[in-house]
């Protein structure tokens, strides 16, 4: 009896020691599939041409909405950039009543900036446009796999988030 306990823990102690020696190595693996993932990422924001693409949003106030089935895109061309996305939250009494709802522009962009964070694998993207009615401030924050959520904050409605995926655009356009 106390042999088959001894053969038991053996077997276990070796099995367990294995599998801990293949932890590293799968471990290395994953490490350099994210940072392989991440590159890619840093050079389609390095190239200027990327689109994001919202699955859902959630208002300063904690609403959340699927945006499955609602157009909702960022799409950046160089120094263009074209954006149409739906709005859920209040919109300030200073600013002008807009039949849309929503946030659609097309044209060019003030304050580009990108900021890599390569210890998080993270990438930050920050623009301002500006639509003569109200001035909307966009963040970025790109993972390493593209996932990606967007604070738009604006002069005359209340901040939103949007969360979805950046990726290479499906089509070109310029102005």
């Amino acid at each position: 009896m106390k042999k088959q306990i001894v053969m038991c823990f053996t077997l276990l102690m070796g099995s367990v020691l294995v599998l801990a020696q293949s932890t590293p190595m799968e471990n290395m693996k994953k490490e350099k599939m994210a940072n392989r993932t991440f590159e890619q990422i840093k050079e389609l924001i390095d190239g200027g041409q990327y689109e994001f693409v919202a699955d859902r949003l959630i208002s300063s106030t904690g609403f959340s909405n699927s945006l499955v089935t609602n157009p909702n895109t960022i799409r950046v061309h160089g120094e263009m950039v074209k954006v149409f996305l739906p709005y859920f939250g209040e919109v300030r009494a200073n600013s002008p009543y807009q039949v849309d709802g929503g946030i659609k522009y097309e044209g060019s962009m003030e304050n580009y900036s990108v900021e890599y964070r390569d210890a998080k694998r993270r990438a930050i993207i920050k623009f301002t446009i500006d639509r003569g009615i109200e001035e909307h401030n966009f963040i970025f924050t790109v993972n390493k796999s593209g996932q990606t959520r967007v604070t738009v904050i604006s002069s005359g409605r209340t901040s939103i988030s949007y969360y979805g995926n950046t990726s290479a655009p499906d089509e070109d356009w310029v102005d």
